[in-house]
């Protein structure tokens, strides 16, 4: 049996579904060359970036509690040249970096601000189309039981038409429309929903990746409480918008983070 055959067989409910299933398919395509492109050895990424902590003497330079001089600035700029040598320049844990380090001597309020902007705008390029694959999910199946509906509606009219006499050849029809239509419905939805969790999971992973750069960057750049800078990372991914929250209070994040 051809497609065209199964389509025709579906009735008119099966255009919608198979438009939901090309729609899927390319939101699906296009977020994963993104997260290919954008993703990096998060190991790697840590080991490079404690190794130039450790060899710049980074505890050395405290910008919480004095001006930044030559020497902070040298660092800084060495820093930042040391992340863009590498190929990971649309990396959001290099974005972290850069922006943690642009603002480093601003003042803990506008780094702070300058993380948390940078934290959304990463969120919300990572969970572009989203929304669209979850109505595709939700969708689809209700397509596939508009048609079953429509496919027993058409039966049971060629019962009516017949004046109750039940020929199963008539009745063919209908039931061919109301089980393809559920079936193709279904097959739309379940690889949508297993890929938009999929993707929920690599979008979770990243921001708590980007919150645990942050927690780093504090510990080497301010020694005052360091075990509760660790203890950011033991946080429930529930959670993974506690440094870039929009309805976070700045007082509070700072509180935590810095004592």
């Amino acid at each position: 049996m051809s497609m065209m055959y199964l389509v025709e067989k579906g009735g008119p409910v099966m255009w919608p579904i198979i438009a939901c299933a090309f729609v899927s398919i390319a939101i699906i395509i296009e977020r994963c060359i993104y997260f290919f492109s954008t993703g990096v050895n998060y190991e790697k990424f840590k080991r490079i970036l404690m190794d130039n902590l450790q060899r710049l003497r980074i505890s050395e330079v405290n910008l919480e509690h004095r001006e930044t001089g030559d020497a902070e600035r040298s660092f800084l700029r060495r820093l930042a040249e040391g992340f863009s040598s590498l190929r990971w320049n649309r990396s959001h844990y290099v974005k972290t970096v850069r922006v943690y380090v642009d603002n480093a001597a601003a003042g803990t309020r506008s780094r702070e601000e300058a993380l948390r902007r940078t934290g959304s705008e990463e969120i919300e390029k990572m969970e572009k189309y989203f929304q669209g694959l979850s109505a595709i999910s939700h969708v689809s199946p209700l397509l596939g039981l508009l048609g079953t509906v429509t496919g027993i509606i058409a039966s049971f009219n060629v019962i009516a038409q017949m004046g109750g006499q039940v020929d199963v050849a008539a009745l063919a029809g209908g039931i061919w429309e109301a089980m393809l239509t559920t079936a193709a419905g279904l097959t739309v939805a379940i690889p949508t929903q297993l890929a938009y969790l999929y993707f929920e999971k690599i979008v979770a992973a990243r921001v708590n990746r980007m919150s645990y750069t942050v927690t780093y960057m504090n510990e080497f750049f301010f020694n005052g409480c360091p075990e509760k800078i660790r203890a950011c990372e033991r946080t429930e991914s529930g959670k993974k918008r506690e440094l870039f929250s929009h309805e976070a209070d700045v007082e509070e994040i700072v509180k935590d983070e810095v004592c």
